[in-house]
């Protein structure tokens, strides 16, 4: 199973956010929130997979330095004690990246929409040509094979916590990126659900998206918590990857954000497993700004930053999360900063930091407290407001900034001089009084159109009720529309200040000033030379296990075959079958005594409803089966009655009967059977495919970043020249139909030396020409050892320079006898914990597998799969024979 990597991380100290202070009649509201958010449930999975994981080293030098002081903050191992309290004023920049919504990308190729437009929304597009993104044929990975540009690149936030300008710097990056390259899209493996925080649903609706708002996302942060405390990993990244493949589909480049959790929880690990089940590269973003927090000196003047060596503490976030993307076999493809503190040496210590860690530096974005604005929208949203007036179609009133929040207590004479005065429409005070002091509503209004340099951004009317109906009838007498946003509370006034108190600014798809922000301070700070270089450059293809599975689940669940189980009553096989009807992956029969498994299936809670039982002595057609293997078996005495009996008390004979007579596609046994009581009645009843002599067998190797195809390690003790060429022909065939590209390396102990007259050689060399000339289309080489067949540098080496399609990137390795096969495979399977899928059968006109009687109900459910996409390649190949006879 593939396991979460790293470790938790420590809360980050005080999270709670503050707006401004709010001045009123003498006084001041702070509006902070009481401590940070339990961490909840994500800690307990990063807890529960902890044990599971592979643990990487912990960096202890300081970036750019000598000394010795750990980085790792953010790991929780060396976290900091007695953080001092901050300012509520840097608490909120802090934590206001906590936000919880983001935008998505914009349309237009560049051109920069002027603050206010009114038509700017609707210039927001995403355009994406149609594209399958799950290749048909994708070899081992290897750094001389044919390269393919990057579809994707995997935004991972460095810092712990949803910062707020994550959103801003998303829709930065993808504008940039819709310059270089049209047809951007975005996708969230997990998103949240809270109100505000559904960043799928927040992009889809800016940019209207051709992508359906479903395929933007893979789950929820419920959905994802559900499966990993259910120990459901690959099930989690098979819905992944499935929604990922949709959305390809609608564009040539997808931005996938990764999940961050605002509670503070680490997710690095999580996010690790998904780029590299994704195959996407990762972005590594860090917040600058977050630095200081562990400076003892902490401050919100910038001056500390002069003095201080914040640079190295970013940097080494940086290099401690690329550890973690790299053990998860993803390419690390930059690094960006956010909330860059104003220094007078700019970016220039982070690059050299950054660089002599081998990690390319795309840009570093300064801070822009405009992105953190609380804004009138954001107060409408909290208090859940009904806007009275103000809300003008075409204008930005909703957008206006609030920079302080007045309480109104006193009289209209006394509050205008708590105004200050402003020359900034974009900015301006909150007002908030009780729906019963007309006086304080009209005067806001009159203030608001008069030419004097004082800015009221909205008024807030509490107590639930609207305003006298003599009030309402004459500002709604005026000349002209009142252009002042007066919002009606539900709440009194207390509840009101309550409610602002702990509230948070957000993204909206109405925030056309931060959104333009957004795009202009990026492009302003980026390097986009570099930044196209990192996320264009070519990259080898890869196929990892999780990609793999998912193909081989998404065959399977298209060509809905039908799969017999003979060990019906096993428990692992109940399971099994319980998950593969659960996932859809194909038509289920259990053989066994109908009480006896569905009294085990209610034991073990599964449900296997969608499953037919078939009991041996009162099976349908069984004379019909008998009859078949004593057709079989005849000429080797076997007698009807023998087969018969054969038949009611063997499952396996049952079960290879039903295969052979076509009543279901394919046979899975051997839990508890051994491989020739399973293997034993397919080689009697079953007939072989066409032009096939001998029966062999492969294993899958899925490694971590690669899957090899071994043969033959499980049937052929000995084969000749003639059965070594056939076995490797059959493998051929058997990668292709599970969409590896098949090249394949005659393994021996000797490199391309045709000369020698070792009996193992010779018989390598005669099957690799045989191969040559039954099957020119097979890419293949021999002999060859194993080091030349699949590392490029020993290959190089071997073959004396000569190019070959083969050697060096090899994806199915055929070895000269069983005894190195299967010590092989054994061997590379206990060494690097490579999944061994097998063995596979191969040669037979309809598939039957075997199991080990030592394989988990993971290994069931990949068999079975497995089965169901030979099943299919089985019938198109017969359906194909027969419209060309």
């Amino acid at each position: 199973m593939l396991r979460l990597l790293g470790k938790r991380v420590v809360q980050q100290a005080s999270r709670a956010r503050s707006c401004q202070t709010r001045s009123h009649s003498g006084g001041s509201i702070d509006y902070s929130s009481s401590g940070s958010a339990a961490r909840g449930r994500w800690i307990d999975i990063c807890r529960k997979y902890q044990s599971q994981s592979r643990v990487f080293p912990e960096a202890t030098q300081s970036v750019g330095s000598s000394e010795t002081q750990s980085v790792n903050r953010f790991h929780g191992s060396n976290a900091k004690e007695g953080i001092p309290a901050v300012s509520a004023a840097q608490r909120r920049a802090l934590s206001s990246f906590a936000g919880r919504d983001g935008r998505e990308e914009r349309g237009g190729q560049g051109a920069k929409a002027t603050a206010g437009s009114s038509d700017h929304q609707q210039s927001r597009s995403i355009s994406g040509s149609s594209r399958i993104s799950m290749p048909g044929n994708v070899g081992a990975s290897h750094s001389k094979q044919p390269h393919q540009f990057d579809g994707s690149i995997y935004l991972h936030h460095a810092d712990v916590g949803a910062p707020l300008n994550s959103a801003a710097l998303s829709i930065g990056l993808i504008h940039a990126l819709q310059v270089l390259r049209p047809g951007v899209g975005y996708f969230r493996p997990i998103d949240q659900t809270s109100h505000g925080g559904n960043r799928a649903e927040l992009f889809h609706e800016i940019f209207r998206m051709r992508t359906p708002q479903e395929d933007m996302f893979g789950l929820t942060q419920d959905q994802a918590y559900g499966l990993l405390t259910s120990e459901k990993m690959d099930e989690l990244l098979e819905t992944i990857i499935s929604a990922y493949e949709r959305c390809k589909r609608h564009h040539d480049f997808v931005v996938i954000e990764g999940t961050s959790m605002r509670d503070g929880t680490n997710t690095s690990p999580l996010n690790g497993l998904i780029a590299s089940a994704l195959e996407a590269p990762a972005l590594l973003l860090s917040d600058g700004r977050a630095a200081s927090q562990f400076h003892p000196k902490h401050t919100e003047s910038g001056g500390v930053f002069e003095d201080w060596d914040w640079e190295k503490e970013a940097a080494g976030c940086i290099l401690d999360h690329a550890r973690i993307m790299r053990q998860s076999n993803v390419d690390v493809a930059g690094a960006l900063i956010y909330r860059m503190p104003k220094t007078s040496r700019g970016a220039s210590r982070l690059r050299e930091y950054i660089t002599k860690a081998q990690i390319p530096f795309v840009g570093a974005v300064p801070e822009d407290i405009s992105l953190e604005s609380f804004q009138v929208e954001d107060v409408a949203r909290v208090l859940n407001a009904h806007v009275l007036y103000g809300d003008l179609p075409h204008s930005n009133n909703m957008t206006t900034e609030v920079t302080r929040t007045l309480i109104a207590t006193l009289h209209l004479a006394d509050l205008l001089s708590y105004i200050p005065p402003s020359d900034d429409p974009a900015k301006g005070v909150l007002v908030v009084a009780h729906a019963s002091r007309p006086d304080i509503l009209l005067g806001m209004i009159d203030l608001h159109e008069t030419h004097l340099s004082t800015q009221v951004a909205a008024m807030v009317l509490t107590g639930g009720s609207p305003p006298p109906l003599e009030v309402d009838m004459l500002i709604r007498s005026r000349p002209t529309r009142v252009s002042l946003p007066v919002l009606l509370s539900p709440k009194d006034t207390h509840g009101t200040c309550i409610a602002l108190t702990n509230a948070q600014p957000e993204l909206h798809a109405t925030s056309n000033r931060k959104i333009e922000r957004a795009e202009v301070i990026f492009h302003e700070n980026v390097d986009m030379r570099m930044l196209h270089q990192v996320l264009f450059k070519e990259r080898p293809m890869r196929m990892n296990p999780k990609l793999f599975q998912h193909s081989i689940f998404d065959k399977s669940r298209e060509a809905q075959s039908h799969i017999v189980l003979p060990e019906g009553a096993e428990p692992r096989t109940i399971q099994a079958a319980g998950e593969v009807l659960r996932r859809s992956l194909c038509r289920v029969t259990l053989i066994g005594n109908p009480d006896e498994i569905i009294t085990a299936a209610k034991q073990l809670r599964v449900d296997v409803s969608g499953a037919d039982i078939i009991y041996p002595p009162s099976a349908p057609n069984l004379d019909h089966y008998a009859e078949l293997l004593y057709q079989a078996r005849k000429d080797k005495g076997v007698t009807l009655m023998e087969a018969h009996d054969h038949m009611i008390t063997d499952p396996n004979y049952l079960g290879t009967a039903m295969v052979a007579a076509g009543d279901v596609d394919g046979m899975v046994s051997g839990a508890v059977h051994t491989t020739i009581a399973t293997i034993r009645p397919a080689l009697q009843m079953i007939p072989k495919l066409p032009n096939t002599e001998i029966i062999s067998s492969v294993f899958f190797m899925c490694l971590p970043d690669r899957i090899y195809i071994y043969g033959d390690c499980a049937i052929n003790s000995n084969p000749t020249a003639e059965e070594l060429a056939m076995i490797a022909i059959s493998s051929a065939d058997t990668a292709a139909d599970f969409g590896v590209e098949p090249r394949v390396a005659m393994l021996s102990y000797s490199t391309m030396d045709e000369r020698k007259e070792d009996t193992i050689v010779q018989k390598v060399v005669r099957a690799t020409q045989l191969i040559k000339q039954q099957r020119p289309d097979i890419l293949v080489e021999g002999p060859l050892q194993y080091d030349a067949a699949v590392n490029p540098m020993a290959a190089h080496n071997k073959m004396d320079g000569r190019e070959s399609d083969v050697a060096g990137k090899a994806s199915v390795l055929i070895f000269p006898d069983l005894n190195t096969g299967n010590n092989t495979y054994k061997a590379v399977q206990q060494a690097t914990g490579a999944i061994a899928m097998g063995p596979v059968l191969q040669g037979l006109s309809r598939p039957v597998n075997d199991l080990s009687r030592g394989c988990t109900t993971k290994d069931i459910v990949n068999t079975i799969a497995i089965t169901s996409v030979q099943a299919a390649a089985g019938k198109a190949a017969r359906t194909a024979q027969a419209a060309a006879a």
